[in-house]
């Protein structure tokens, strides 16, 4: 039986919310680096893809973003959090 733990789970439901509001990754980057997100637009797209892992801080302000930009789109269920709780980037 194959388990994800709670790092994969968490990105790709987060690259699922991006696909389900059309957002680039592009988009989604311009927004997490003005929230004062760390990586670069290489490290979220390969994090969105499962290729690198990043720290949890990291990972919750991409969620953030995506969430925010979500938000503005539609209505629908956004990206999860590391914790379960909604956090600020700076923390």
């Amino acid at each position: 039986m194959n388990e994800t733990s709670p790092d994969q789970e968490q990105f790709a439901l987060t690259y699922d919310a991006m696909q389900r509001a059309n957002i680039s990754t592009g988009e989604l980057w311009l927004h997490y680096f003005s929230m004062g997100g760390g990586v670069d637009e290489y490290e979220v797209n390969a994090y969105l893809h499962g290729l690198i892992d990043l720290p949890d801080h990291e990972r919750d302000c991409i969620s953030q973003a995506v969430n925010e930009l979500f938000d503005d789109l539609c209505r629908q269920r956004g990206a999860p959090y590391s914790s379960g709780r909604a956090r600020n980037c700076g923390n």
